[in-house]
């Protein structure tokens, strides 16, 4: 009588722990993330951009995004042609030390050349930047073919955010440009912020 009961015991107590376990698991698997909670916060993060509108030498802002500000620069053929053009008076002109998505750590820093898309403060200070036209020479003895300055540091940028090697601060790197993708000749969809 004492082996069936110990046996009864034994099991009871196995269908307790089974028990607990189908009632402790949906409480537990709240707080795990599954794949819809992935997904609400992917979507909570992308962001269709319309840059049809958008005509060269025109900056976009977008300050509603969850990853902060983004902008977006038209560029013209001028200042395309520019980017190779500046490349020895740059600090980083290959974009090695950027924020920015690896795919991108080319002359124009993007998937459409004609369109910059970059978080529009510096890497140092988080200075708001601002454009600078083409024939506005910022400093003299520097290729000029338009592109950003900083009013913290005095720092300047070609129009793919890349920084002049003799006009910035020690820390600062290249603008930082955040994941995208096109998804069509004049649109993007914002996707992250930048690595």
């Amino acid at each position: 009588m004492n082996e069936r009961r110990l046996l009864l015991t034994r099991i009871t107590k196995i269908l307790v722990l089974i028990g607990a376990a189908f009632v402790v698991y949906p409480f537990l698997a709240t707080f795990m993330p599954g794949d819809s909670i992935d997904a609400q916060r992917q979507q909570h993060w992308q962001r269709e951009i319309d840059l049809a509108n958008l005509q060269p030498g025109e900056l976009l802002s977008i300050d509603d995004w969850p990853g902060g500000p983004v902008a977006v620069y038209r560029r013209n053929a001028h200042e395309i042609d520019g980017l190779t053009r500046v490349a020895a008076q740059l600090h980083d002109p290959q974009s090695q030390q950027s924020k920015q998505p690896a795919d991108l750590s080319t002359p124009t820093r993007s998937h459409l050349p004609e369109y910059f898309v970059f978080i529009p403060v510096d890497t140092d200070r988080a200075c708001q930047i601002r454009y600078i036209a083409p024939n506005k020479q910022p400093k003299p003895n520097i290729a000029w073919y338009g592109g950003f300055s900083e009013p913290c540091n005095g720092s300047l940028y070609d129009t793919a955010g890349r920084v002049y090697r003799d006009y910035r601060s020690e820390r600062q790197q290249n603008l930082a440009v955040p994941g995208y993708k096109v998804i069509g000749h004049h649109r993007i969809q914002l996707t992250n912020v930048a690595r």
